[in-house]
C-alpha cells in the first residue's frame, strides 16, 4: 500500500505549488493561451498575431492540510507534504497536484472574422481519494505515534490514487457567428491528439481491519482485515518518471474542446472608424458571458500486466501483517511485493484485459465579464468536474469551484484578484501580475498568509503583435466614449 504514498510524491515533487493561471486567464490579453480556456476567445482577440515562448502552472491542493505562506519553502517538497496532508487525525484525506506546461504555441488571424491556433501542451496530475488518514500515518512511518490502537478500518467506499501524464498537441479555429448591432456571438473548436506516457493508478476497496501495536517489535500491523486492492499501470515506469518522458508516445488519444462567447456592446456607434469598420483594437463589450466544454476525449493504453493485478485481502483474526513489510516497496515491482505475501493477498488471475481507457479530465466552464469603466472588470467564472474515479479508478478529475476577479487591465499591464471557492480546498485568495506580455501570480498566496488548503504558482512569457487603430487620431483624441474602452 506504500505504492499509493510513492505515486503521490511522484506527483508532488514536480508541483512545486501553483493553480491553472487564476485571475489572469479571465483577461483579454492572453493572446493564444486563451485557447486553452474557451476556444472561441481567439476570434476577435486584441492580437493579430501571438506566439507563447513558456507558460508554468503548478497547484497542490488538499481537503486537509493548510500551507502557510512563511513556511511554503520548508513544505513544498514529496516528504513534506506526505506529511501534512496525512497528518493525525480521523477522516479520509483527498488531493489534487497537477503541472501544466503550454509550450511553443502560435495563433494568427484568417481574416476579420476568424483565427486559427496551433498549439502544444504537456500536463501531469495526480488525484489522491479517500484515504484513511490514520491508516495512511502508519504505512508512512509506523513510528508516527499513538492513532488510538486498536484501530478500526472501516471504508465502505474506494480509497484510490492515481497519477497521469499526457502531451497535447492542438489544432483550433474559431471565427464570429453574429454581428448585429449591440450583439455579437463567436464560437470555435480545438481538436487535439493526445500523446500519453503514463497512467498508474491504485485502488482499495471496502477495506475492514484493525491496525493494532507490537510492543515488542515497536511497529504496528494489519489484523482481522478483508478487501480488495487493485493495481493498474500503462506506459512508462513511474518511479523513475521524468520531466523528458513526457516526449515518450506511449499511448495515444484524441480530445476536444469547443467554447462559445457572447457580447453585448451597447456602444457601437463610438467602436467604429472612419470607415465603418469595427476596431479591433477595442474591448467592445459591456458584458461577456462565455461557456466552454474542455478535456473531451480520453486515451487508450496497453496493460502493464507485470505490474497490475487485482487482489484479495484476507488476513485472518489471528494473523499479523506488519505494515513496515511495505517500506522498501518499489512502485513499479510493488506487484512483485504482494506476491510474497500469498497468505495475505491472493491475485484474482482472471483480470487480464491487456487494455484499457482512461478519460481526460473533462469540465464546463462558465464565465461571465462585466467592464465596470475603463480598464477595470469583474469577472464570475465556475467550473464544474465532470469527471470522476467512481467509474474509472485510473481517471484524473478536477474539482468543481467558483472564482470571483476584480482586475484591472490595459494593453500592457494587468493585475487580478482571484477569489475562489473549491470543492477540495475551501476558499482561497490570489494575485497575478502581467507586465506587457509576461505573467506571474499564484491563487492563493494572499490565503496562504494565515493558512490555506491550496499551494500554487504560475509564470509564463508569449510575444505578439497587437490590433492596430486604423482610424485618424483626431477623429478619437476627443472621444471619451471611444477612450473609456480602449483598455
Amino acid at each position: 500500500m506504500r505504492i499509493l504514498f510513492l505515486l503521490l510524491s511522484f506527483c508532488l515533487t514536480i508541483a512545486a505549488g501553483a493553480q491553472d493561471f487564476s485571475g489572469y486567464r479571465t483577461g483579454n490579453y492572453t493572446g493564444v493561451n486563451g485557447v486553452f480556456y474557451n476556444p472561441a476567445n481567439i476570434a476577435d482577440s486584441r492580437y493579430r498575431w501571438d506566439f507563447n515562448l513558456f507558460s508554468v502552472s503548478t497547484a497542490i491542493g488538499n481537503n486537509k492540510a493548510l500551507f502557510k505562506l512563511k513556511d511554503i519553502g520548508n513544505t513544498l517538497d514529496g516528504d513534506s507534504i506526505k506529511n501534512k496532508i496525512f497528518a493525525e487525525g480521523s477522516g479520509p484525506s483527498s488531493g489534487l497536484a497537477s503541472v501544466v506546461l503550454q509550450g511553443p504555441s502560435v495563433m494568427f488571424n484568417l481574416n476579420k472574422k476568424s483565427a486559427m491556433a496551433v498549439t502544444t501542451r504537456a500536463r501531469v496530475m495526480a488525484n489522491i481519494v479517500d484515504i484513511d488518514s490514520k491508516l495512511a500515518r502508519q504505512i508512512i512511518d509506523d513510528n508516527a505515534g499513538n492513532i488510538g490502537f486498536p484501530y478500526t478500518v472501516s471504508s465502505a467506499t474506494n480509497m484510490a490514487v492515481n497519477a497521469n501524464a499526457w502531451t497535447e498537441f492542438g489544432l483550433s479555429y474559431a471565427r464570429e457567428i453574429l454581428d448585429k448591432g449591440k450583439h455579437y456571438f463567436k464560437g470555435g473548436v480545438s481538436l487535439k491528439y493526445l500523446a500519453g506516457a503514463a497512467n498508474a493508478s491504485v485502488n482499495i476497496g471496502s477495506l475492514n481491519g484493525t491496525i493494532n501495536y507490537d510492543a515488542v517489535k515497536n511497529e504496528s500491523y494489519l489484523t482481522n482485515a478483508s478487501g480488495r486492492m487493485g493495481l493498474n499501470f500503462g506506459g512508462i515506469n513511474i518511479s523513475d518518471f521524468e520531466a523528458n518522458d513526457l516526449l515518450s508516445f506511449k499511448s495515444t488519444g484524441f480530445g476536444a474542446d469547443i467554447g462559445f462567447v457572447y457580447e453585448f456592446r451597447p456602444d457601437t456607434a463610438s467602436l467604429r472608424n472612419e470607415w465603418g469598420e469595427m476596431r479591433r483594437d477595442l474591448n467592445k463589450y459591456k458584458l461577456r458571458v462565455g461557456v466552454a466544454l474542455l478535456d473531451v476525449g480520453g486515451i487508450s493504453y496497453t496493460r502493464d500486466l507485470s505490474r497490475s493485478g487485482a487482489y484479495n485481502v484476507h488476513i485472518g483474526s489471528t494473523q499479523r501483517f506488519y505494515l513496515s513489510s511495505l517500506a522498501d516497496a518499489s512502485l513499479d515491482h510493488f506487484k512483485d511485493t504482494l506476491n510474497k505475501y500469498p497468505q495475505y493477498f491472493t491475485e484474482d488471475k482472471t483480470a487480464t484485459a491487456s487494455s484499457y481507457r482512461i478519460s481526460l479530465p473533462t469540465t464546463l466552464q462558465l464565465d461571465v465579464d462585466y467592464r465596470v469603466n475603463n480598464g477595470f472588470y469583474v469577472n464570475g467564472a465556475a467550473q464544474f468536474g465532470l469527471t470522476n474515479t467512481s467509474k474509472n479508478i485510473g481517471n484524473g478529475q478536477y474539482y468543481s469551484s467558483f472564482t470571483l476577479t476584480p482586475r484591472f487591465e490595459t494593453g500592457g499591464f494587468g493585475v487580478y484578484l482571484p477569489l475562489g471557492s473549491n470543492a477540495l480546498t475551501g476558499f482561497t485568495g490570489g494575485l497575478a501580475i502581467r507586465f506587457g506580455n509576461i505573467i506571474l501570480g499564484s491563487g492563493s498566496i494572499l490565503s496562504a498568509l494565515g493558512g490555506s488548503k491550496q499551494a500554487d504558482f504560475f509564470i509564463g512569457a508569449h510575444f505578439g503583435s497587437k490590433q492596430k487603430n486604423k482610424a485618424p487620431k483626431k477623429n478619437v483624441s476627443n472621444d471619451s466614449n471611444s477612450s473609456s474602452v480602449n483598455q
